[in-house]
């Protein structure tokens, strides 16, 4: 009986892995109006979890991503601000400090209403989250700089920011 079953376990298996594999490249198909196809699947398959999660944890793996962005982002600004000696660029890094900071409190909460299946108000948290890149960018951009490379200060970073919270805005408008 035993051995009869193991044919069935390998064919279960197999389909499993066959749906879960699909499941990333079928999510990132899906989301493509809020970011690039190649761009989500790349991003998600730098976790090597992402080839057997289900959307949820795809959800999660973005969410994950985004939370390491900001605060890496915020780490910089740190850094940027303990060197600077400019007043109009102090103050336009502090603002950014305190949006990074309010955007990485908003992204932690949110992995709490994705495990709840409160996807409305997680959507919500992103969203709030996600203006993080676009403000901290008006912010440094309103300081009048005497060192004009500083005018692109933080642009990569709050373009790649905003790119990964409208990753994890696509996912969980997928799971609604």
């Amino acid at each position: 009986m035993v051995a009869s079953l193991a044919p069935l376990c390998l064919i279960l298996l197999s389909l499993s892995l066959r749906a879960t594999a699909t499941t990333l490249n079928e999510t990132c198909t899906d989301i493509v109006g809020f970011v690039p196809y190649d761009f989500c699947m790349v991003t998600l398959r730098s976790n090597p979890h992402s080839t057997h999660a289900n959307t949820t944890t795809l959800a999660f793996i973005s969410l994950n991503l985004a939370i390491i962005n900001a605060t890496t982002t915020k780490a910089k600004i740190d850094t940027f601000l303990s060197n600077v000696r400019e007043p109009e660029l102090k103050n336009g890094l502090q603002a950014c400090n305190i949006i990074y900071g309010n955007a990485i409190t908003d992204l932690r909460s949110t992995s709490d209403f994705i495990m709840s299946s409160k996807f409305e108000t997680a959507k919500a948290l992103v969203s709030a989250a996600s203006t993080a890149g676009n403000e901290c960018g008006d912010a440094l951009r309103h300081a009048k700089m005497a060192s004009v490379p500083r005018r692109r200060l933080l642009r990569k970073e709050n373009g790649d920011f905003g790119l990964l919270t409208l990753l994890v805005l696509g996912i969980i408008n997928h799971l609604l």
